[in-house]
């Protein structure tokens, strides 16, 4: 069987961590803990394409960046504050303003023509509608292509706090990807948000992620399909960082392979519950 050619396009970040159990600095973004998790899972190293800064290379061993050197003065640092209740964390983006679009160059061209997965992992609203047209209008058909579209629901104000926005990019960009995922921590009326996306993007499957209630999904018609999990006893959870990019990882590999959206939100819950109780700080 041959190998996937999966590639990432998104923001990478340097994450400053103060998880539930631990306290760690690190690699971050949705970018790169899925592709460590197709390294470590699934024996696939997929290209991660991005703008990062020369302090973001002690972290990333082991990753395939694109393009090979860096091009921005420094990388986009986040805070995650956890706590015991998701709705109750606090999260901070600095230098927002140097993590900007990647150049669509040849090379960028290449290695998106080839892809059988491509996933836009964004971690701010500054992808425009133009540049993902132009992106995915180098992939070939048959290409799953997926959407994390966190970034596009976050607003960072002038301290770095981030907050939501209502992503009124979306009847531009959602109908483009087969898959978009995105959690209820993401925006405070995720489901109702989700229902009107799916009537501007009928083709585009919509998974929303909801912690210890599981996951709805939205395919075929507008209305949702909860998909549960069991939940895990929060004085369990070490590190419950990246785990909504572990769900997305499994869950996009899975439905790749099979096609049948349920089975494979239920392979990611199985993911994500393995997740929480591990660390990121000794990757």
């Amino acid at each position: 069987m041959k190998t996937l050619k999966v590639v990432f396009v998104g923001h990478t970040c340097i994450d400053r961590n103060d998880a539930e159990h631990v306290t760690y600095v690190s690699w971050g973004s949705g970018a790169l803990h899925m592709a460590r998790y197709f390294q470590d899972h699934f024996g696939i190293n997929p290209d991660v394409i991005t703008t990062y800064g020369p302090d973001l290379l002690e972290y990333t061993k082991g990753f395939r960046l694109h393009p090979l050197k860096p091009q921005a003065k420094v990388t986009m640092l986040n805070e995650n504050i956890m706590s015991g209740r998701e709705k109750d964390r606090i999260r901070y983006s600095h230098h927002a303003e140097e993590s900007i679009e990647p150049e669509i160059t040849n090379d960028v061209i290449d290695l998106v023509s080839k892809a059988d997965i491509l996933v836009l992992a964004t971690l701010l609203p500054n992808y425009s509608p133009a540049y993902v047209k132009k992106l995915l209008s180098h992939s070939k058909p048959g290409c799953l292509k997926v959407l994390i579209a966190q970034g596009y629901l976050r607003h960072v104000n002038s301290d770095g706090l981030i907050s939501a926005r209502d992503f009124p990019e979306a009847k531009n960009i959602i109908p483009q990807f087969d898959l978009t995922v995105y959690s209820d921590d993401d925006h405070p009326d995720a489901l109702n948000l989700a229902k009107h996306w799916k009537s501007i993007a009928p083709n585009t499957d919509i998974i929303v992620t909801q912690g210890p209630q599981g996951a709805s999904i939205f395919h075929g018609d507008h209305s949702a399909h909860n998909i549960p999990t069991r939940p895990m006893p929060i004085e369990e959870i070490v590190d419950s960082v990246g785990c909504g990019e572990i769900f997305t990882a499994a869950v996009t590999y899975h439905y790749y392979q099979s096609r049948d959206l349920v089975s494979a939100v239920q392979a990611a819950h199985r993911a994500a519950r393995s997740k929480l109780v591990l660390s990121n700080a000794a990757v």
